[in-house]
């Protein structure tokens, strides 16, 4: 059976607080789970255009038309 001092004091703080401190523990494990697939999306995303900008650089070494040489430009 319960305490029943440790049931006043929950519903007590359920009162003033709103909610209770397992449901703030689980409210905060959300929210870090939340973050944590976020952070996996945008590293995700990241990765991506990281990848882009490399395919993108490759192709600016090379000339398009005819190549005039050095001494001639």
């Amino acid at each position: 059976m319960k305490n029943p001092l440790a049931t006043a004091l929950s519903t007590l703080r359920r009162l003033v607080l709103g909610v209770s401190p397992e449901e703030i523990r689980f409210t905060i494990s959300d929210v870090r789970s939340e973050i944590r697939a976020t952070k996996a999306e945008l590293k995700g995303e990241i990765a991506e255009l990281r990848r882009e900008i490399d395919a993108l650089r490759e192709g600016e070494d090379k000339v398009r038309g005819a190549e005039i040489p050095v001494a001639e430009a």
